[in-house]
């Protein structure tokens, strides 16, 4: 595709030169490290202040909590990064009058491509820095933790947040500001989190793609889940999203100087 690698290299670049990177690696790392901290200390902390004699009914906790946790801190937490690395891929350059120069260098398809792909990029580094936290506080305060699970873990969520940002990214090719995008991207996110709610619905959704990770992460698949069912769906919406941004960025290049192959 004419222009992907450099749009690609471009977008990294203005990524880091812009923090971006550095501020959603460290946020990511913030809840890798408090997570478990937090889980490992919560009982103890609730009896030192509620006092001696009050019946908390707290019990003990372990790792399986600190995945529940970590799971649900990134997945929720993650999204609103996803959201904002994505929603002025398309929308930004539309607003300050630059995608036609855009369309010019790149065939619409590697615009797209290469938007999103930095995106996944960046949430990729930054998942598996929280991961790897994680995992290394757990293994500190809970005793010694096996990687490969905290890496499944990581890449399950990793998947979720990448759909986020893909249905983002949709909502950049259309909308004309980036807020606009956000919108998009927050409202598909609510009704996949609403549709979720019905549990025989959440296979059949990238919600799903969360149980997954806790599921590997504990190394325990629940009878009600098939991973192989959420990942295919997961993959379907994001690829959708991404063909249907590339179809509405054809509309709008310019000439036809590059070509889609």
């Amino acid at each position: 595709m004419a222009g992907y690698r450099e749009l690609l290299e471009d977008e990294v670049l203005a990524a880091w030169r812009s923090h971006r990177i550095v501020l959603v690696c460290a946020l990511f790392v913030l809840i890798g490290v408090v997570t478990p901290v937090v889980t490992r200390y919560l009982a103890e902390l609730s009896r030192l202040l509620a006092g001696p004699d009050a019946e908390l009914g707290l019990v003990e906790t372990g790792v399986a909590d600190v995945i529940d946790a970590l799971v649900r801190n990134l997945g929720q937490v993650g999204m609103l990064p996803a959201v904002l690395l994505a929603m002025g891929s398309i929308a930004g350059e539309r607003e300050r009058g630059r995608l036609g120069g855009v369309l010019v260098r790149a065939a619409p398809a590697a615009v797209v491509l290469a938007k999103a792909v930095a995106v996944a990029m960046i949430l990729a580094l930054a998942t598996g820095l929280a991961a790897f936290a994680a995992w290394l506080y757990a293994t500190l305060l809970f005793g010694g933790q096996p990687p490969l699970p905290w890496i499944q873990l990581a890449v399950f969520v990793w998947l979720w947040l990448v759909v986020a940002a893909s249905i983002t990214v949709l909502g950049s090719a259309f909308a004309p500001t980036p807020m606009g995008a956000a919108a998009v991207g927050v409202a598909g996110l609510a009704d996949f989190q609403l549709a979720s709610a019905v549990p025989t619905l959440n296979l059949w959704l990238p919600t799903g793609l969360l149980e997954v990770a806790r599921a590997a992460a504990m190394e325990e698949v629940s009878p009600d889940l098939d991973p192989g069912v959420t990942i295919a769906v997961s993959l379907i919406v994001m690829v959708l999203a991404l063909v249907i941004a590339w179809l509405r960025l054809r509309r709008e290049s310019p000439s036809p100087g590059p070509t889609d192959a």
